[in-house]
């Protein structure tokens, strides 16, 4: 059975990972995110590869909804197998709807994301 505490553990750095792209908090991105995170997938049908800081470099460009707003965001899936855990997650930001799927590691007693696959759907709502 998996613990409560690591469900609650993984939902709180998804949201740390929400907030820091939604809100243009880079550090919560940070936090959220382990230093050597890498994401794939596809937006406006283009096919992209980068690592964590391009990432948030990214997300620096885009304007950000005020801190504390409402964002779309919804848990499809949380699959845990010891310390690793896989997350699917719908959202809508910087006015386009996503699919995520995250996958976490537990190290040192802490989840951090270590990589993401994405699609973009298009323009939000579209999920």
């Amino acid at each position: 059975m998996v613990p409560y505490e690591d469900i609650a553990a993984i939902r709180g750095v998804v949201r740390l990972y929400l907030e820091g792209m939604i809100y243009g908090e880079p550090e919560k991105l940070r936090q959220a995110m382990h230093p050597l995170c890498m994401q794939a997938g596809h937006d406006k049908g283009r096919y992209e590869f980068f690592p964590r800081d391009e990432f948030i470099a990214l997300v620096g460009q885009e304007k950000p909804q005020p801190a504390g707003s409402h964002y779309p965001a919804e848990f499809q899936m949380i699959d845990i197998t010891g310390d690793m855990a896989m997350v699917k997650l719908s959202d809508d930001c910087f006015g386009y709807s996503w699919t995520d799927y995250l996958t976490l590691i537990k190290h040192d007693g802490a989840w951090q994301i270590v990589m993401k696959a994405f699609y973009g759907h298009g323009p939000s709502g579209q999920l």
